[in-house]
Parts: structure tokens; C-alpha cells; sequence
């Protein structure tokens, strides 16, 4: 006899194509067995196969690889030596595409979605449903050691974290993608949906919705299923359309039971958070209260996460500011002063940068950077342009405030620099705390901006603007000063090379020179 862990290990494939094969017929279910519990440890159980399994896995491979539908294969191996005497669980999922029919509203699920569609080879021979991982209940459950498989997507439904038992369950050794755009979970979701009882399908499928759905428009959601059978695409849209957006959008906690005996009953928690969903597959004999006390910290929580968040190579845009004269100002100013002045602005700003999904850099001296990334109810560009604006009006009124309160004629300004483009994000961790870093020229251009930048000017990248929408584009003021005969000018949508915008006697902008032939516009306040 063979144990499942040995059959999948020699047959290469994922459990979700396993319990395929054992729902059409193809292997029999198998025996579950239950193994001495291990002193500390709740006993575990496992599941054996007849030694031929390993076999006869190797002929469906050899048949599906010669172009042989599901079909063909199970009425020729049906006839084999050692047929399969199991018949298909009634409660698999949907047979092989080839022979699906249209989809149609489940007759026994009035409020949800139809039988999920099932395409004849899986997404991933790797990609597995998430096993249950039998612990003790007195470990201490934290990020590092979430004792079940766990992962983070964005609003988006692309990975942007999983521990190492999501790794090895849904990846198996598969690298994780580089691109942002290519971390979507929904294909592993679907193969593992395909086999799961008719009503936990679409259950599966509301534990990722639920907490996503109040800020991922249905178009949104569609246009993220990509190249999506139309069955299958349309059976997505249908939960979508039928599921419920849960009471408590912070922590949604949906029951499944797995088909494997050795997976079986399970709770889906999903945790929401500002920067994604928290997904974890906790089995039911384990106390999911030790998950949600440690979450409860949801700060330091968070925190601890997206500093193990995964490298990416993402869309995005950046802002650099920078407070002019910094030097000067903190000369003129009492120690307590200068310490309340930058309190102050990073304590009334943060929260314009949290309205936009502003996201917090490393910036050196009484600046500050700060990445947008997409967002699926809202354009992260134009984000990043209304977010300068509104710093630039809270800073005019800091600034007025301090003038009034220290009888002074030094305004506050707050140069401004953005830019776009697609770089790698990842972070730099230390033992009590972690920062975003992006690398790339695309945040070696925006400090350069910055530094152009005078008297709290926004000046912008003729690529972000232009990837604006003409809508977008409406609602922001941009161009150049220019000469004319009546004096200086502003010219409306319009851009200039940085090299016509220097002064050959300023030593400041002798470090623009690099940029010197990059395309920019100044942003302003519309009228």
C-alpha cells in the first residue's frame, strides 16, 4: 500500500488532480488509516492506496499527454486488469469539459451560483488544495509560525504574502511569479473548487469575495480573471453577482469540508486589512480563537506580515517630498519647536497619504517618500496626484498656523516630485521594525523632481500624466511656464525636457543633469 503523500511525491501531481482522478472513477478512495499520535501532538490520519494507483496515474498521464480526453480515458482504462471499482462521489465536482454541459442554475442551490465548470487538464500539476496541519493547542500562534497554510492577497486577489505550508501546498517547488499581474490565485482557487461538493464551491470562492467585494467593482473583478474559460469566467461572475458581503468585513470565518479525509472539515478566516485579505485554512478540531487573539494585535500584526511581504516586480507610482530650507528651519527654531514643527506635518499628512493608499518609504532627513500601488475601485496615478495637491494645500495652512504663532516670515513649502513606472518592491527588515524599498530609476527620477521642485511646486513625469484617463486629465491643472512677449506664461497641457527648465548659475541643478532630457509638467490647483 501506498500513502498519499508517497503517491503524489511519485506521481508529480497536485491532491486537487489526485481527488479528480478518484472522483471519476479512475482510483479508488482510500483507506484512511489513523497514525500514533506523537507525545504533544493531536494524532493524525492518512490515506492508502493499492500499489498499482502509482501505475495507473502513470498511464492517465501518458493518455492525457497523446491528447486522449477524460472521457476516452476512463472508458479504456475501465476495462483494465485492475478496474476501479469505486463509482464517482456524488458529491466530485463536474466531469471533464469536454463533456460539461452549458451551465445552468443548480437545481438544489436556489440563491448561488451553478456547478462549477471543470476544463479537462488543471492549471498547475503542482497546485494543491490546503491540508490540514495537526498542531498542539498550546502553541502560541504568531506570524512566524501560523501552524496552517496561510497567504495574504491584495484587493486584486494577487499574492502578496504565504507561509511555508501555502507555499509547499499550493506551489509545491514552483517559483512564485515575478509580476504582479501574474500572482492572481484564482486559477489555483478554480482547481481546487473543481473538487469540492456542488454547495461548497461557491463557499470557497465568498471566504475570498466577502471582505474584497465592498471595494472590487464587478467590471474590476472580471477584468482580473484574464484568460478564463468562458464557463468558468461566467460561473466566477455569478458568485460574484450571489455572494453576500459578510456583517463583519474585519474578520469573516466561512465553514468547508473538503473531499480528502485527510483535509476534511475546515474554517476559511478571512482578516481584513487595509493593504489586503489575511486567508487562513484552520481545521476544525483546532481552536481558531488562538489566531484571532493573535491578530487582535492587528497593528504590530500587519506589520510583522509585510515585512516578510514577497519581492514583486509591480506597477507603480512614487512621491518624493521634501521640506524646503529643513536646515534653516531647524538653525532658527528651539530643539522643542523643530521637533513639534515635523511632528506636526508627518501627524496631519499621514492621514491625506492613507486616504489616497499612500504607502510609507525610507527617506533620509525631513522628507518623505511615498508609493501608490493599484487599487482595484480607483486609478493609484491619479491618486498620487490628488494626494500631492491636497499635501501641498495642508502644508500652506501649517504653514500660515507656525507663521502666525512664531511672528515669523518663513513660509513652510513641501517640494514635490512624481513618477511612474514598474519596479521591484520589497523590504528591509531590522529586529523591531521594517521599510518598503523600491528599486529602479523610477524613485531616482522623482527625488531628482523634488529637488527641481521650488517654493511647493508639484512637478510630474509626462508618463504619469499621460497614462491618466482624458476624464482624469480634466480634473487636474498641468503644463509649463513658458517666455512670451507679455512676460512669463503658463502654458496648459503642455510638457517641457527638464534641461530647458535649468539655470546654468544655480549649483542645484547641477545633479539634474541625468534627467536632463526627461518630459515633465508642473501640476497645479485646479481653477
Amino acid at each position: 500500500m501506498l500513502t498519499s503523500v508517497a503517491l503524489l511525491e511519485g506521481a508529480g501531481i497536485s491532491r486537487a488532480t489526485l481527488n479528480n482522478y478518484i472522483a471519476v472513477g479512475l482510483l479508488p478512495r482510500p483507506e484512511v488509516r489513523r497514525q500514533a499520535a506523537v507525545p504533544g501532538e493531536a494524532p493524525t490520519t492518512l490515506g492508502y492506496f493499492p500499489d498499482w494507483a502509482l501505475e495507473r496515474i502513470g498511464q492517465i498521464q501518458e493518455l492525457k499527454r497523446n491528447g486522449v480526453s477524460m472521457e476516452d480515458i476512463k472508458r479504456q482504462l475501465a476495462d483494465e486488469a485492475e478496474p476501479v471499482k469505486v463509482k464517482p462521489s456524488p458529491t466530485a465536482s463536474a466531469p471533464d469539459s469536454a463533456t460539461t454541459p452549458a451551465v445552468v442554475p443548480s437545481p438544489t442551490v436556489a440563491a448561488g451560483p451553478a456547478p462549477l465548470p471543470n476544463d479537462s487538464a488543471p492549471f498547475s500539476e503542482k497546485r494543491t488544495a490546503p491540508a490540514s496541519v495537526q498542531r498542539s493547542e498550546s502553541v502560541q500562534v504568531s506570524v512566524e509560525n501560523i501552524p496552517y497554510p496561510a497567504y495574504m492577497v491584495n484587493f486584486e486577489f494577487q499574492l502578496i504574502w504565504l507561509n511555508a505550508l501555502a507555499q509547499k501546498e499550493f506551489f509545491a517547488d514552483n517559483p512564485i511569479p515575478e509580476r504582479a499581474n501574474d500572482r492572481s490565485i484564482v486559477p489555483t482557487l478554480l482547481e481546487w473548487a473543481g473538487t469540492l461538493p456542488q454547495q461548497e464551491q461557491a463557499s470557497l470562492f465568498n471566504a475570498h469575495l466577502g471582505p474584497i467585494k465592498s471595494r472590487l467593482s464587478r467590471q474590476a473583478f472580471s477584468q482580473n480573471l484574464g484568460n478564463l474559460a468562458d464557463a468558468q469566467r461566467q460561473w466566477l461572475m455569478d458568485c460574484y453577482d450571489h455572494c453576500p458581503e459578510p456583517e463583519n468585513r474585519i474578520q469573516h470565518i466561512v465553514g468547508l469540508v473538503h473531499p480528502d479525509p485527510e483535509i476534511g472539515p475546515c474554517q476559511v478566516v478571512a482578516l481584513s486589512f487595509r493593504e489586503g485579505v489575511l486567508i487562513v485554512y484552520v481545521p476544525e478540531k483546532q481552536d481558531v480563537n488562538q489566531l484571532l487573539n493573535c491578530v487582535s494585535r492587528r497593528d504590530s500584526f500587519i506589520r510583522a506580515l509585510l515585512s516578510q511581504r514577497l519581492p514583486v516586480l509591480t506597477p507603480l507610482a512614487v512621491m518624493v517630498a521634501d521640506l524646503q530650507n529643513s536646515v534653516r528651519i531647524c538653525s532658527e527654531l528651539p530643539p522643542e519647536d523643530y521637533f513639534q514643527l515635523i511632528n506636526q506635518i508627518w501627524s496631519t499628512l499621514d492621514p491625506i497619504f492613507r486616504e489616497y493608499y499612500g504607502a510609507y518609504g525610507k527617506h533620509t532627513g525631513d522628507g518623505m517618500v511615498y508609493y501608490f500601488f493599484p487599487q482595484p475601485d480607483r486609478n493609484y496615478l491619479m491618486n498620487a496626484v490628488l494626494c500631492a495637491n491636497k499635501v501641498r494645500e495642508t502644508m500652506q495652512n501649517i504653514s500660515h498656523e507656525w507663521m502666525v504663532r512664531k511672528g515669523w516670515t518663513n513660509p513652510l513649502y513641501m517640494n514635490i516630485g512624481l513618477s511612474e513606472g514598474e519596479e521591484w518592491l520589497g523590504t528591509f527588515r531590522t529586529n523591531t521594525n521594517f521599510e518598503l524599498v523600491v528599486l529602479g530609476e523610477t524613485i531616482n527620477i522623482c527625488g531628482r523632481l523634488s529637488d527641481l521642485a521650488r517654493f511647493g511646486k508639484i512637478w510630474a513625469t509626462k508618463g504619469l500624466i499621460s497614462k491618466l484617463s482624458v476624464t482624469e486629465r480634466s480634473k487636474i491643472r498641468y503644463g509649463v511656464e513658458r517666455d512670451a512677449p507679455e512676460g512669463r506664461v503658463f502654458v496648459n497641457n503642455s510638457y517641457a525636457q527638464v534641461a530647458t527648465l535649468l539655470s546654468n548659475t544655480d549649483p542645484r541643478h547641477a545633479k539634474l543633469m541625468d534627467i536632463a532630457t526627461c518630459a515633465v509638467a508642473e501640476v497645479l490647483p485646479k481653477l
